[in-house]
């Protein structure tokens, strides 16, 4: 039987393209990776920075920078599109980075469906429904945007992230507690608080931070404990998913643009792991269980002590399943037999008051 044929098309954000792809072939299908390394725009030029100011004020366009920055791949992209004349069964874009809305028609032309994905809440994806004609399904994780654009209920679909179930960790676990993210400045209460925790309790944290103005940053923060690190000297997610194996307990601070559950909850779910977050939707989730989840509010001190002395409840086989990459994407791609993903319905008022 001839093999489905996926095009894969995304910015390479910490080279989680690679486990994409790592999966998917896992899936059976045969991939066509169209990603590119999205790097730092600078100007070149005084002529460049006016060539901007042309776009925006007279022409009214907002993208110059995602031009330029698409013109550097843009051959070679469009040389492994013709080497596939025929259409794939699929394409899969997360996030739409610098692909212009050209490109991103030729996809179109080039897949048989046409399915979006974002980790983020729909509000900051203004440039993105601009290319929503485009897309069979434009997929959102935030449960707080259902029912919030009803004139795109056609193509609007909620869903959680995943966990790669092509993944397998080589190293044994540590006893410690692991948090690895980007540096934002409304975290800082939340990570105050709970170094200030962990401190008290006796508990051996690994926290890092990847952050553009290190120096600035850490003295924002004021935590000798947490480590600062540049974008450039990030690990790949790969190496994060190796250090989320090592570790007994991982941490999830919520970055508050959103309530959707970010990766590091689903890679608890993979790696049956302790979870520690401070997302309050938490709770609301079919896999969520009080001694494998706790959502942490600051000061529930000795409620978080008694957690991490209850032993880790293994996820149901189905249920666990259920959040696998292999399921979504099957979901995404209406192949049976799946486990359909949804979203749970969260009274938002009950969750601003905690």
């Amino acid at each position: 039987m001839k093999k489905k044929t996926v095009i894969l098309a995304m910015p390479e954000l910490f080279k989680i393209h690679e486990l994409i792809i790592e999966n998917l072939e896992k899936c059976g299908f045969d991939v066509l990776s169209l990603t590119y390394e999205e790097k730092e725009f600078k100007y070149k030029s005084i002529f460049q920075r006016m060539q901007k100011i042309w776009y925006r004020n007279v022409l009214g366009r907002m993208d110059f920078k995602k031009r330029v920055m698409f013109r550097l791949v843009e051959e070679r992209l469009e040389a492994l599109l013709e080497q596939y004349p025929e259409q794939a069964d699929y394409c899969f874009m997360i996030w739409l980075g610098a692909y212009p809305k050209e490109f991103i028609s030729k996809l179109r032309n080039h897949a048989k469906l046409m399915v979006y994905y974002n980790w983020e809440a729909l509000t900051f994806l203004k440039e993105d429904f601009e290319n929503i004609e485009f897309f069979d399904k434009f997929y959102f994780f935030d449960p707080f945007d259902q029912n919030k654009l009803p004139e795109y209920d056609h193509v609007l679909h909620p869903t959680t992230s995943f966990y790669f179930d092509s993944f397998t960790p080589s190293e044994k676990t540590e006893n410690k507690i692991l948090f690895i993210g980007s540096y934002a400045e409304d975290r800082n209460s939340d990570i105050c608080a709970f170094c200030d925790a962990a401190r008290a309790i006796g508990l051996d944290i690994d926290f890092r931070l990847a952050s553009k103005k290190i120096a600035e940053e850490q003295a924002a923060l004021g935590i000798p404990e947490v480590q600062f690190f540049s974008f450039a000297n990030a690990l790949s997610y790969r190496q994060n998913l190796e250090e989320a194996a090592k570790s007994s307990v991982l941490v999830d601070f919520l970055n508050r643009k959103h309530y959707g559950l970010s990766l590091r909850i689903f890679e608890a779910i993979g790696l049956d792991k302790k979870l520690i977050t401070t997302n309050p939707t938490i709770v609301h989730y079919d896999f969520y269980h009080p001694d494998n989840m706790f959502y942490w509010d600051g000061s529930n001190l000795d409620e978080l002590k008694d957690f991490l002395t209850r032993p880790f409840v293994p996820i149901a086989p189905e249920l666990k399943r259920k959040y696998s990459f292999s399921n979504w994407i099957n979901c995404a791609f209406d192949i049976e037999p799946n486990i359909p993903i949804g979203l749970p319905h969260i009274d938002r008022d009950a969750i601003q008051q905690i």
